[in-house]
């Protein structure tokens, strides 16, 4: 996603230098000029007006070397060359950002059979997981806009929503424990009904700290306090993950762009110690287990699809069939009925430059079956006005209702479907 910035930004940033030379002619007509681009103004001049000169970015360059250079002795009027470029160059970017925001979004039908309303956050409810027996439901809650933005922000939590409440007022879900800063987590219920939520808590620094995976057991229905630390070499950027019993966990990682790689491990926990499971995994944006944890659906988000594996005994994993997306999956919901809920991104483009400019981007929820004939359906579908950038989509009371995450929105929807 991440070279489209350096892309725009070079093409911008050429039609800024022509605009510079263009300027700087009509104050030195005398003085045939031709455009380079780079970073300061430098103007030479030679014996005769008919020499081809250059405005040169970074350098001075002339057709007659063994002439000494005479310096362009307008000071201010090189300011303004740059002030009128370095503002024609931004409203370049701004005009190219929007038309191509406009052009991504265009084949968008948004759809949904049903309504929603805002349910505020003080940060983004990256993921969310719904304990049905008690009608509660779970949510990743961290400002990731302002982190985007490059702003201080306060340490996330995990919170509560009552699913029989109206409206939903979300309250703080764990009692104590470490700070965190948390992302995908996943909610496991013994047979004797215990429950454990385990939660992913990235590091300040994430380039040089250590990822964790925070456990925690419920107390009293809907509290939880914290029971220990997980940690691992293995575990270097941590995006979701799933619990396959009280202390035995898979993590999906997302790639790291900055290396070009495509391929990602899977890390297993048994209770004791860390091992990969597979490491062919095209960015890992989200994970879950069926009901009786013998499969594991993964979400591909490179590879727009979503693997189905089975797993063996030692943790490791055999890929049973692929589900080809036309989008790019994130977090995974399984509902009680064995359907796949996916929170999806419809344009991958269009979430770049959610990150780099501000622009909304589409949200989307598709609904798979997970059987031989992969029927995937889509459920909600909007080009980020309502909530951009979505993330999750978890049903609940018989798939009625659902709620809809996003990554850097300050809220989720809770939505309920007429069909």
């Amino acid at each position: 996603m991440f070279p489209l910035r350096n892309f725009c930004s070079d093409r911008l940033f050429g039609q800024g230098a022509r605009l510079a030379a263009q300027q700087a002619q009509r104050y030195r007509p005398d003085l045939p000029l031709t455009a380079k681009t780079g970073l300061t103004v430098q103007l030479a001049e030679a014996p005769s007006a008919s020499t081809p000169h250059e405005v040169v970015f970074g350098q001075t360059q002339q057709r007659h070397p063994t002439q000494e250079p005479v310096r362009f002795r307008q000071p201010v009027m090189i300011k303004k060359i740059l002030l009128v470029a370095l503002g024609l160059t931004v409203l370049i970017s701004a005009g190219g950002a929007l038309f191509l925001y406009q052009a991504v979004n265009a084949d968008i039908d948004e759809q949904f059979a049903g309504t929603c309303a805002a349910v505020p956050l003080p940060g983004s409810g990256e993921d969310i997981q719904v304990d049905h027996a008690r009608g509660l439901a779970y949510v990743s809650v961290f400002d990731r806009l302002g982190i985007a933005k490059g702003e201080p922000v306060q340490p996330g939590m995990i919170m509560r929503l009552d699913l029989s409440a109206s409206p939903l007022k979300p309250q703080p879900a764990l009692e104590g424990g470490p700070e965190l800063r948390p992302h995908g987590l996943s909610l496991y219920t013994e047979p004797s009904g215990q429950r454990h939520l385990l939660v992913i808590n990235h590091p300040e620094d994430r380039e040089n700290g250590t990822e964790r995976i925070e456990r925690y057991t419920e107390t009293t229905p809907g509290v939880y306090a914290h029971a220990e630390t997980f940690t691992s070499p293995l575990i270097v950027r941590a995006n979701d993950m799933v619990a396959v019993g009280p202390r035995q966990f898979y993590v999906a990682q997302d790639v790291d762009r900055t290396s070009g790689e495509t391929l990602t491990q899977l890390v297993y926990f048994d209770g004791n110690e860390f091992s990969v499971a597979a490491d062919d995994i095209q960015s890992g944006g989200g994970i879950n287990a069926s009901a009786d944890g013998r499969l594991l659906y993964i979400a591909e988000t490179g590879g727009k699809q979503i693997r189905v594996a089975s797993r063996n005994a030692d943790g490791s994993i055999a890929t049973v069939r692929t589900i080809a997306l036309d989008s790019s999956p994130d977090n995974i919901d399984v509902a009680r009925d064995g359907s796949l809920w996916v929170g999806a991104h419809a344009n991958v483009i269009a979430l770049a430059m959610h990150f780099i400019v501000g622009s909304n981007a589409p949200s989307q929820v598709l609904k798979i079956s997970p059987d031989a004939d992969n029927d995937v359906e889509i459920i909600y579908l909007n080009k980020g006005t309502e909530i951009a950038a979505g993330s999750a989509g978890v049903p609940y009371a018989d798939n009625t209702r659902l709620l809809i995450g996003s990554i850097t929105a300050r809220k989720i929807l809770a939505c309920e479907m007429t069909t």
